[in-house]
């Protein structure tokens, strides 16, 4: 029972430290009229931690690590609406890669299909056989998850 309550404390303690809370506080003029406003912040991060994290999540938005590696997976395809031809690149993390892609008609039937290498990361799909209509993209890649892209073809 000793062990219980001494580890709902130190939960409770370490709860109530990281918190973070908003309070109103409010500012009177000698007779008693509110002149000010504000929001104080309790538990929040100094300006220089809010400073350090910025820097650090600018660093893994800019999509690369310090060694040149992609840190987010993404396909583009181009132009949407098409004519003719499909312009397709993508990125992916370090040791994951885009397996395959696959092109659906809007019935489920499928159309397109390629399997590529880790080191790819760019392909050109001919759509000139296949009639005017909405079409489906699906991306798999090497860690089983897929991305899937609306196409138009005109």
């Amino acid at each position: 029972m000793k062990r219980c309550a001494l580890t709902f404390i130190v939960f409770t303690f370490a709860f109530v430290k990281f918190s973070v809370a908003q309070k109103l506080a409010f500012s009177y003029d000698a007779s008693g009229n509110q002149t000010e406003r504000r929001w104080i912040c309790i538990n929040c991060p100094s300006a220089r931690q809010m400073a350090a994290e910025k820097k650090t999540l600018d660093k893994f938005n800019n999509n690369e690590l310090a060694d040149g590696l992609t840190t987010e997976r993404g396909i583009k395809a181009y132009p949407n609406p098409l004519k003719e031809i499909l312009n397709v690149s993508w990125g992916a993390p370090d040791k994951i890669f885009l397996k395959s892609i696959d092109v659906y008609s809007v019935g489920g039937n499928r159309v397109y299909k390629k399997a590529y290498n880790q080191d790819e990361r760019q392909a050109t799909i001919s759509f000139q056989q296949l009639p005017p209509g909405t079409y489906i993209l699906v991306g798999q890649y090497s860690d089983a998850k897929t991305e899937t892209i609306k196409l138009i073809k005109h």
